[in-house]
């Protein structure tokens, strides 16, 4: 078996290893209640996290990881006690969107994984301010910006070394220069993978990290694929060639993780990659050219060369970076706001300025060569010189973009650096609309609106708007601002009485379209009325319920069952708490009780009698629709 085919296999089979999407987590223990809430921003950082578990649990390793939303981690201190789990930030979370991961065994030793989105937000009226600070709670990492400058330097010396080599071999007829540094390149790009996974999980956690879906797994693959380029780098074209394929899938692979692939899926991937790519042969060619001015210092005409074969492929090179990172750039920043407005967007400007010095000191450089370059041999201390100078300022290139992937994007932070949390009483209300839930949590002033779609894994953008129907009769479009993925966010004027959301939503390949959600204003809290539910069903010797089930794709024919009160609270997700904004609407002998499961992303609609029995129910969650009848024999 030839090389390349022996390092194609070994590459294609670690990445699919590393990279691997988990089994299911087993459905029991169940996560019952959060603080904060699954879902929910809060005005004051929380100096604790709390988990709440249908049953007592253990604690495996990292039981929970806790990171600004696409960021970095924040390390926490975890204990447990019986069916509670409690991590402790070692820091103060700051203003912005986080994700909380979790992992417990039960005591059947089944093991339940799950995450939850949760974020630290700003009172109502310092939303402005907060718009105007940046891109959330995310900061500039000094020890990431450095490392992921190393991986981005380590590829150009490989690539762009590997490339112009190439081509100054086939324009000399293969004279002897210096070779490139494919495996300088590959190991020094390691050292920067294996930081940022260390950076990750910690040093001494480097196995558990690269296990661990996500991030983990990519730096993973790419630390494998690094080990293998460094490991066949030698002498020969041909080695030169298999090294170079894992370098470019690493590529691949950091274009598959950066900020415009979570904007345009493919497309932003394959622009991220284009851009990398040009980049590095650019950086790395004009680093081999500077190497090659040094040993061919006796070889006039093969150096000159050698700088022509350069020369030409920059130009190409040049305006591939300028291209892609402009389309890349307006991607992520569609209005001027965004640019002057957010710190995401001014380093990027800071980018641009230094690409274009970059530009100039080379066009510059090469006016100047050109004017004194004899027809027999160049000034090799000035070519010298002015290759420097485009190399620094390249160097300098790579430092701000390896610091611009340590921000977020402010289109792309998910929710709540810009949320501001609920005022007073909050009622949540949902709706199925065919093949899509739809969501509303209803505050003082405000509404925030979310929608969940089927998940194929395949990247989907949906879109929604949303007028406000008074109890006169009078409809208002309301002016909704996006809080993350298929979430919005806007003020609201609740009229006294019965006020309905008319929502049109726009989900791509899966059906939706038109519906509302009733919103009765003001909120009636109803903290007990749960409580009551639960013993009064309790008490019944026989329940006979009808059950219908709709996904969006078909009707489930109605089912029958007879329970006693007993097993029928038993089965229910509420009975073992996690309830949040228990609100009454109606009286008398017809009253609705609503309520959520935010971890859970249910939503209730109980119609109770007087006796506190539920007569019929309404459950939407993120994939179903659930409609049940009750009756006492």
């Amino acid at each position: 078996m030839s090389l390349l085919r022996r390092t194609l296999i070994l590459a294609v089979l670690a990445s699919g290893l590393l990279l691997g999407g988990a089994g299911p987590a087993s459905a029991h223990p169940a996560l019952v209640s959060s603080s904060p809430g699954a879902g929910y921003a809060v005005t004051d950082a929380p100096r604790e996290l709390v988990l709440s578990f249908n049953e007592p649990v253990s604690l495996p390793s990292r039981p929970v990881t806790l990171q600004v939303a696409g960021g970095s981690p924040v390390e926490v201190r975890v204990v447990v006690d019986g069916p509670t789990v409690r991590a402790t930030p070692t820091r103060t979370l700051a203003v912005g969107a986080y994700e909380l991961a979790y992992r417990v065994v039960g005591s059947d030793g089944d093991l339940i994984a799950g995450q939850l989105a949760f974020g630290v937000a700003t009172p109502v009226g310092a939303v402005g301010a907060a718009a105007a600070g940046g891109s959330g709670a995310q900061g500039v990492q000094t020890g990431t910006t450095l490392l992921r400058a190393l991986l981005f330097l380590g590829l150009a010396l490989g690539l762009g070394g590997g490339y112009l080599a190439w081509r100054v071999d086939s324009a000399t007829g293969g004279l002897s220069g210096v070779r490139p540094l494919l495996r300088s390149g590959s190991l020094l790009a390691l050292a920067g993978a294996l930081g940022l996974l260390a950076a990750v999980g910690g040093p001494s956690r480097l196995l558990e990290t690269a296990g661990s879906p996500g991030i983990g797994r990519l730096l993973a693959a790419q630390v494998v694929l690094l080990i293998l380029a460094a490991a066949v780098a030698g002498r020969g074209r041909a080695r030169a060639v298999v090294a170079t394929l894992p370098l470019l899938v690493v590529v691949a692979l950091e274009g598959a993780r950066a900020h415009p692939s979570e904007v345009d899926g493919f497309g932003g991937a394959l622009l991220t990659m284009t851009h990398l790519v040009a980049g590095a042969l650019w950086l790395g060619g004009l680093v081999h050219v500077l190497r090659l001015v040094a040993a061919w210092r006796d070889r006039p005409k093969a150096m000159r060369v050698a700088v022509r074969v350069y020369g030409r492929s920059a130009v190409v090179l040049v305006v591939l970076v300028a291209v892609t990172g402009t389309v890349s750039a307006l991607v992520l920043l569609p209005s001027a706001q965004d640019w002057t407005g957010t710190a995401y967007g001014r380093l990027l400007l800071v980018k641009i300025s230094v690409f274009a010095l970059g530009l100039l000191a080379a066009a510059l450089a090469r006016a100047r060569l050109q004017r004194r370059t004899a027809a027999a041999a160049p000034p090799t201390r000035l070519l010298g010189r002015a290759a420097g100078v485009e190399a620094a300022l390249l160097a300098a290139v790579v430092l701000a973009a390896a610091t611009i992937t340590s921000l977020t994007p402010a289109r792309l932070v998910p929710a709540s650096s810009l949320l501001a949390a609920p005022v007073g009483p909050t009622v949540r209300v949902a709706e199925r609309v065919h093949q899509v839930s739809v969501s509303a949590v209803a505050s003082q002033g405000r509404v925030e609106l979310r929608a969940d779609a089927p998940d194929d894994g395949r990247p989907l953008r949906i879109d929604l708007t949303a007028q406000q129907r008074t109890p006169a009769g009078r409809t208002v479009r309301l002016a909704l601002t996006s809080c993350g993925p298929a979430c919005w966010t806007g003020p609201v004027d609740w009229a006294t009485g019965g006020n309905d959301l008319l929502l049109q939503v726009d989900a791509g390949r899966w059906q939706a379209g038109g519906t509302s959600l009733p919103v009765t204003w003001p909120v009636t809290p109803a903290p007990g009325l749960l409580a009551r539910v639960q013993t009064a069903m309790g008490a019944r010797t026989s329940i006979d319920t009808v059950e219908t089930v709709t996904s969006g794709f078909g009707v489930v024919l109605p089912s029958r069952s007879r329970r006693t009160g007993k097993d029928f609270l038993s089965a229910q997700p509420w009975n073992d708490g996690g309830a949040t904004d228990a609100v009454l609407v109606g009286g008398g002998g017809r009253r609705a009780l609503l309520f959520a499961l935010p971890a859970l992303g249910y939503h209730f609609t109980m119609v109770l009698d007087a006796s506190d029995r539920i007569v019929s129910e309404r459950i939407v969650t993120p994939n179903h629709l659930l409609t049940r009848q009750y009756s006492y024999p």
